[in-house]
């Protein structure tokens, strides 16, 4: 069976996330004054073959700590479909 996946990655709480902060700034400076609190991250889709969502989802868990993520400063979620 082959499977969607989209993995969201983003910096943990208490990370700097130098992107963000550029963005924000021109945010501001653009006079979007509403919008607060904004962080970046990674979107990664991709197909996965799989028996199972079960497995589909242990090979996204398995290619986030490997690849996708840095666990020590990045969280990551996954969305099978």
């Amino acid at each position: 069976m082959i499977f969607n996946a989209d993995v969201k990655v983003n910096f943990k709480p208490g990370i700097n996330d130098p992107q963000a902060i550029s963005i924000f700034d021109a945010i501001r400076n653009l006079g979007f004054d509403e919008i607060s609190n904004l962080s970046s991250g990674k979107l990664f889709s991709f197909e996965i073959s799989s028996n199972s969502k079960e497995k589909a989802r242990g090979l996204c868990i398995e290619l986030c700590e490997k690849l996708l993520s840095n666990p020590v400063i990045e969280n990551y979620e996954i969305e099978i479909n």
